[in-house]
């Protein structure tokens, strides 16, 4: 089958759009010896540290002069992004002296919202605090406590966690980065945890939607895996990206697959069905690792058709073909090329899993991992161990905590296979109530009334708890609404531990150190923490027995020195030489105590460990009978209530255009904008994007056909409409976007500060298995505004 004209014109447009982008900067290099332009009087210094703009955790190293942060250049000695630094790195610098940073702690004294403030110590507003909280224990009402958290893995996590089950809660919310993916693998493989990918030591890269070089986990992974810094001349992967629109990431790919939205499963078991067919999968992997590809009896006895069967019967190329919009002989050939590569792997994201049939998509991509047998493999999906950290001292509880706690939490049960949106069921919850169920609401990196699919949801949650602090450095939209401000220290003033994230596949300890002295009114969150469980004494107090946040991570990096595996940070030989003594069992320690580890740390930036054990079957599957499924019963029994069947109903059928609403709305991440504090910053509108020209104000991208058949041209000042809202931005002809197709970039804001976002018009759909909101089944029409 040929792809239609529209199609055609489409991926062709798009390609003749790559030779412009390529030449994008999107990564700064930082050489073990490199000279800085330019000259500044004073007493300089290099401080190395770790960057916590996104979840990516890369090493940098800070240029201070006469005390004042200069420039911020990228760690060569980081293991994962080696010397490597985004422009959102680089723009820490202009974050730290930013001129509306909140010089301390406030008070509100007006009505939410009016933005009358008093100032007050550090000391008054812990101490407030304190006689909120201390009320609400000895009222029993623990539970009434809740922190909403964005993305902060790590001991600054851990902290929380303690001081939540300390204090008596379990209101600890989640508003942070998910992908579903965790999902995936506890059902497929008793893995509770995100897979890690071995792009390093891959040769072919099958990305089905995933924005590696853009707003991926860790960029700086992808760019390390494909650009080779350190010359280390090894052959290139070969990269196919196939995605709903051509992008940044797109344009550096060898081969780009443009498909329908919502079909990225469907493309997935269409190649499966050549591998199956033409007998190109590993049959022997297969037969000793994999339960449920052939028909098997379910545990209720009942005869149930496995893998192969479904695929082969309901998956033919030329069906395929017709849902996805791919010719027959590009999925043949997608097919081929897979199994020819020894060391191949899929990957997949949220652009799959942000969908109604997000769960059982993903798992159809992860079944060409399992078929090829690409698990624990060099070059495939792998699952890394954990940092082995001293743990958190053991929790004490009395009789108040083991009530709150067993009152639950206010978010609800969630949905069968992941925690979903739990920040939003929150919020309905509160909203909902007739009873304020919470009465203290701790915001820490989380902006709910900007981020939040549901801002009015929100807005009524927050008018019915009575109070709310925010630990934000910057008055954003939510923390206007709090009643006691406790301003954060940025990540160049304060101690952090950075672990990176799950798809890197080595444990990696970053530190985060201060570069310069503390801003004079900032706290760091940790030590507010610390001091309010003093305060608050008894068994929160024992809980949580440090000093500061520093001497928790002092006491954490006990476990590195006691595991006797790993080392600090080091440069390529030194790397390399870590890892072949592991691999033949021998381990040479680089110091002879704790004190001498943790300077090494210090001095170096962090912990890792590059060994990995291939032959240990464990890091395959550990499912009861240690084989990778892939029909789960418990999968089996949720969508059998809903009458659904894994690996059938993978297209959402009902999201389908109307008169009123013909265009299809595809949100998607903005690179330099996609972390929140970063739309303060200017000068991060002014980075070339998708769209070099188009800076400062919202766009969106609409393909040159469509935009001429509905009257509008090249920066026309336009509304977005759904049936539930609308939004202004700028029209933006792009080749690169499919016709019928409206992609809308996250994380965008008029100059006057007037929030662009889309998913506050969103229709609402969710992935009933994980509770994932859907990114891509609202339909729009444009508007001249």
């Amino acid at each position: 089958m040929s792809p239609t004209r529209r199609q055609f014109v489409w991926t062709m447009g798009a390609a003749g759009m790559a030779v412009a982008l390529q030449e994008v900067p999107d990564v700064l290099w930082t050489a073990d010896d490199v000279i800085d332009p330019g000259w500044a009087p004073g007493l300089e210094e290099r401080i190395v540290s770790t960057c916590l703009v996104c979840p990516a955790r890369c090493g940098i190293v800070g240029r201070v002069v006469d005390g004042k942060l200069i420039r911020i250049l990228g760690n060569p000695l980081h293991p994962m992004s080696r010397g490597g630094l985004c422009p959102r790195g680089v723009a820490g610098v202009q974050l730290l002296y930013h001129p509306e940073r909140i010089a301390g702690p406030l008070v509100r004294e007006g009505e939410r919202g009016s933005g009358q403030w008093r100032e007050a110590s550090l000391e008054e507003a812990i101490g407030l605090v304190t006689e909120r909280l201390s009320a609400l224990r000895s009222e029993d009402r623990s539970e009434a406590l809740a922190l909403l958290s964005g993305h902060c893995p790590g001991s600054m996590d851990d902290l929380w966690r303690s001081f939540l089950e300390a204090f008596g809660s379990a209101n600890h919310v989640d508003d942070g980065y998910e992908d579903g993916l965790d999902a995936i693998m506890t059902l497929m493989h008793g893995v509770p945890r995100r897979p890690s990918y071995d792009l390093e030591r891959s040769d072919l890269v099958l990305s089905f939607g995933v924005p590696l070089f853009e707003s991926w986990w860790s960029p700086l992974q992808a760019f390390v895996a494909f650009a080779d810094p350190e010359g280390e001349r090894r052959p290139r992967a070969r990269f196919i990206q196939v995605d709903t629109r051509f992008s940044k990431t797109a344009a550096r790919c060898q081969e780009f697959v443009g498909i329908h939205p919502e079909t990225y499963g469907v493309l997935a078991l269409g190649i499966a069905y050549v591998l199956l067919r033409d007998e190109l999968f590993d049959s022997r992997f297969v037969a000793q690792h994999v339960r449920g590809f052939e028909n098997f009896t379910d545990e209720r006895g009942r005869p149930r058709e496995g893998y192969r069967s479904l695929v082969t019967r309901n998956y033919r190329t030329e069906d395929v073909s017709q849902i996805t919009g791919v010719p027959v002989e590009k999925i043949t050939a997608l097919a081929r090329t897979f199994a020819g590569s020894p060391q191949a792997v899929a990957l997949c994201g949220s652009a799959v899993t942000q969908a109604p049939n997000g769960l059982l998509a993903a798992m159809a991509i992860h079944s060409l991992n399992v078929l090829m047998g690409r698990i624990n493999r060099p070059g495939g999906v792998l699952f890394r161990n954990d940092v082995p950290l001293s743990p958190m001292p053991e929790t004490v509880l009395d009789d108040t905590a083991r009530g709150g706690i067993g009152r639950g939490s206010l978010a609800g049960p969630a949905p069968p296979f992941g925690d979903g949106n739990s920040a939003l069921r929150f919020a309905r919850a509160v909203a909902e109530s007739d009873a304020p169920g919470i009465d203290a609401l701790f915001l820490y990196y989380s902006d709910p009334l900007a981020s939040s699919s549901h801002p009015e949801v929100w807005a009524e949650a927050l008018a019915k708890i009575p109070f709310v602090v925010s630990f934000s450095p910057f008055l954003d939209e939510s923390t206007q609404y709090a009643d006691v401000i406790i301003p954060d220290l940025l990540p160049y003033e304060r101690w952090q531990d950075a672990p990176t994230p799950d798809t890197y596949p080595y444990p990696i300890w970053g530190l985060t150190r201060p570069l310069v002295e503390p801003f004079a009114g900032g706290a760091h969150t940790g030590d507010a923490v610390l001091a309010l469980a003093a305060a608050l004494g008894g068994g929160i107090s024992e809980s949580l027995p440090y000093e500061s946040f520093e001497a928790l991570l002092k006491a954490r990096a006990q476990g590195l020195f006691a595991a006797r595996r790993g080392a600090a940070f080091g440069d390529a030989f030194q790397r390399e030489h870590h890892r072949q003594m592991e691999e033949r069992g021998w381990w040479l320690p680089d110091f002879r105590n704790v004190d001498q580890l943790w300077d090494e740390l210090v001095s170096r930036g962090g912990w890792m460990d590059l060994f990995y054990d291939h032959d240990d079957p464990a890091y395959i599957a550990r499912t009861p009978d240690g084989r990778v499924d892939l029909m789960p019963a418990a999968l089996l029994r949720a969508v059998g209530g809903e009458g659904r069947r894994p690996y059938i109903d993978l297209v959402t059928r009902d999201a389908v255009p109307t008169d009123d609403f013909p265009l299809r709305l595809i949100p998607h991440r903005v690179s330099t904008l996609s972390s929140g504090t970063l739309g303060l910053q200017r000068w991060m509108a002014e980075q070339p994007g998708i769209l070099p020209a188009t800076q400062w104000e919202p766009w969106i991208q609409v393909h040159p056909e469509t935009a001429h058949e509905l009257g509008f041209g090249e920066r026309d000042l336009v509304w977005v409409v759904s049936a539930r809202g609308r939004y202004r931005a700028r029209v933006s002809e792009f080749h690169g976007t499919a016709p019928d197709n409206v992609c809308v970039p996250y994380g965008l804001r008029h100059p006057d500060g007037e929030l662009a976002n889309p998913l506050q018009i969103l229709d609402g759909w969710s992935d009933p298995l994980t509770g994932l909101p859907s990114w891509t089944t609202t339909f729009v029409r444009l508007e001249r505004a």
